[in-house]
């Protein structure tokens, strides 16, 4: 996509595919890949110094080893583990950041109704999608029996823990543990772009932060010809799935569809292409529907998830809801994303098995062939938009069905993962 993105800096950014220096820690790493696009970092108008942006991004990056070493789960002296290792009645004082995390997951649990849930990890460990399984997600496996998922699905339970004075944390079962790596990186996102405004107090600042998913889009797009609202590509989570012309010739396939007009807004997506595996035909995702004690199994194969920086602690919030909206049925998503949009200006992008999307919230969605004409027609680009697949039709928010159902394009992809996974 060269040539699309050429005429101007960020005209089109990739969610998960930003261009830039990264961070990332190794070892126990579980949540941090930190990416700053330093070409499209600009304070008062003018694009961050190499000398200013390298110190940034090492205060940036010793930021996120703090809040990493509090809520690691694979990290045996962070809160989260002292508390998941703590015995039933111990009281586990935790850091401020720790404890306002918890916080937050408290009233997302609520808001969600127990969709979103922090307390989850004694059935990640059961699935394999643990930390200490890391490398071997996609491996088959058969299914847990129904009475390890009931065994494990009665220490699940985010009302074992209670919060005192002190930032102390108490669970009711010894059994009971939290893994925040539903939260936890939009958490960190918020840092990151709190630090920067911190850092860069009554100046204005254009630039736009990545950890993992979890995207913050400060101010606007600076390209040719002047500034422009960030226009987001969404990943496509059937990538792999190769779409081509009738007489072979390749088609572009990823972004599968774009936002387009985003300013000061948080973005998050959770799908179910990042750690899964697949068994006799069926994806097993690593995102745990608390309610079954399984993957999730909805239908929904993606939620994108965007809230307005306005919104309190709108990364965090942006990444509970993802994952929220993914152990729903879709009409109840649909039906969740509308009230949140009224209530806090949330929007979202469903994409479901049949190979549709929703947009919600008012948000401008394209597809990436709407998407190049529109650059073409608004930013002087010159693509052929038939190079670029449809890869996913628009829903009808009038017709939702009442169960998804794979489509022949999603058996195929279902198929060919599994035999490229052995």
């Amino acid at each position: 996509m060269k040539k699309l993105f050429a005429p101007a800096i960020a005209l089109a950014l990739v969610l998960f595919s930003l261009f830039g220096c990264s961070a990332a820690r190794g070892g126990n790493s579980y949540f941090i890949q930190l990416s700053v696009n330093p070409s499209s970092f600009y304070i008062e108008g003018e694009r961050i110094s190499d000398a200013e942006y390298s110190d940034l991004m090492q205060d940036l990056s010793d930021l996120l080893e703090k809040l990493e070493d509090k809520f690691s789960v694979g990290i045996e002296s962070s809160d989260v583990s002292r508390v998941n290792a703590a015995k039933a009645g111990e009281q586990i004082a935790v850091s401020d950041d720790t404890f306002t995390l918890l916080s937050l997951c408290g009233r997302y649990y609520e808001l969600s109704d127990g969709k979103f849930s922090p307390a989850l990890f004694p059935l990640s460990e059961l699935w394999g999608f643990s930390p200490d399984r890391a490398g071997h997600y996609n491996d088959a496996r058969p299914e847990p029996s129904q009475e390890k998922i009931l065994s494990a699905l009665s220490v699940s339970d985010w009302n074992a823990y209670t919060f005192g004075g002190g930032n102390t944390v108490t669970k009711s079962d010894s059994g009971a543990k939290l893994d925040l790596g539903g939260i936890a990186k939009g958490y960190m996102a918020d840092a990151v772009a709190s630090f920067i405004s911190d850092r860069y107090a009554g100046k204005r600042v254009d630039a736009i932060v990545s950890i993992m998913s979890n995207m913050v889009l400060l101010g606007q797009a600076h390209a040719a010809g002047g500034m422009r609202e960030y226009n987001i590509g969404i990943e496509n989570p059937r990538a792999a799935l190769a779409e081509e012309l009738a007489d072979g010739t390749p088609l572009i396939n990823d972004p599968a569809l774009y936002m387009v007009g985003l300013s000061d807004v948080s973005v998050t997506t959770s799908a179910d292409n990042y750690r899964f595996y697949i068994k006799n035909g069926k994806i097993y995702s690593h995102i745990i529907d608390g309610t079954t004690g399984k993957p999730a199994e909805n239908g929904i194969i993606s939620v994108t998830v965007v809230v307005p920086q306005e919104v309190p602690h709108s990364g965090a919030f942006a990444d509970a809801l993802s994952t929220a909206g993914f152990c729903m049925p879709l009409r109840q998503a649909v039906s969740f994303f509308e009230g949140l949009s009224e209530t806090y200006g949330v929007g979202a992008v469903i994409i479901t098995a049949d190979h549709k999307y929703y947009a919600l919230g008012g948000l401008n969605v394209m597809s990436a062939k709407e998407f190049v004409l529109y650059s073409n027609e608004h930013y002087g680009t010159s693509e052929n938009a038939e190079m670029y697949a449809d890869v996913f039709e628009r829903g009808d928010l009038s017709a939702l069905p009442d169960e998804v159902q794979n489509c022949d394009r999603e058996t195929e992809y279902i198929e060919y993962m599994s035999s490229l996974l052995g």
